[in-house]
């Protein structure tokens, strides 16, 4: 279900909302060249604002299914190492100035916790991603924030991102943290009644890369898009770029 006017996509599944909200996007999102950040030079077509409602999002396959002769934007096998790796480990490696995982292991506990000693009524359970001195990295977290709430005696997860790679990142991201979810939750039902809940994804830079159009196109009747402003803005930067 898409509401277009409030940015709102809802779905059974992960797949189910990936599918809707890069309708959403392709239709509702405007476009500009990214001039600070990731993938500087290329165009970008992002939703200022967008609210995901998957209320099964523990329904497997919990990466995408597509048809043979388009490439996987990620696999069962891919997240499953992701939530290992890269969420649950703390471990920061040479290449690499931060992991998910380093800011999410040293606060997780402490989220079962608060909701285990509660008895699930504690509006407490909320991990940080990311400190004061992020916003000096050269790429800052875009996962920021992962609250964990029990309702009517399942346990939701409710994430915002600050910007978010709407073909590759979603499917594997949210993939990814309903493995966290549903460890948290094997930890709570050693010590409460507690059923497996939806996931509620905010974020203020849903995004479609340029690299990606032409597979956004092939899998959507809607086709992308861009203005001629953008486009002539895109060759103007690039011509900045190439002289230095």
């Amino acid at each position: 279900m898409i509401d277009a006017k409030k940015n709102y996509v809802e779905g059974a599944s992960i797949q189910d909302v990936w599918r809707e909200v890069m309708w959403l996007c392709v239709n509702q999102g405007y476009d500009f060249v990214v001039k600070g950040g990731s993938y500087v030079g290329q165009i970008r077509k992002q939703l200022p604002f967008v609210t995901l409602n998957i209320t099964q999002p523990w329904l497997r396959p919990l990466a995408p299914i597509m048809p043979p002769s388009l490439p996987l934007p990620t696999t069962d096998e891919k997240i499953e190492f992701y939530f290992v790796k890269y969420l649950m480990d703390d471990i920061v490696e040479k290449h690499e100035q931060y992991t998910y995982g380093s800011f999410i292991k040293p606060q997780l506990q402490r989220v079962i916790e608060l909701l285990t000693n509660s008895n699930g009524n504690s509006n407490q359970a909320c991990i940080s991603v990311g400190d004061r001195e992020s916003v000096h990295l050269a790429d800052p977290p875009c996962l920021r924030l992962i609250d964990f709430k029990v309702v009517e005696g399942r346990l939701n997860m409710t994430v915002f991102f600050r910007s978010w790679d709407l073909f590759a990142g979603l499917p594997e991201n949210l993939g990814g943290l309903q493995l966290v979810k549903e460890y948290a939750l094997s930890q709570l039902q050693e010590n409460m009644k507690v059923e497996d809940g939806g996931i509620i994804a905010h974020s203020s830079g849903l995004h479609i890369y340029e690299q990606y159009f032409d597979l956004v196109n092939m899998m959507n009747i809607e086709q992308i898009e861009v203005s001629s402003d953008v486009m002539a803005d895109k060759i103007s930067f690039g011509n900045k770029l190439d002289k230095g």
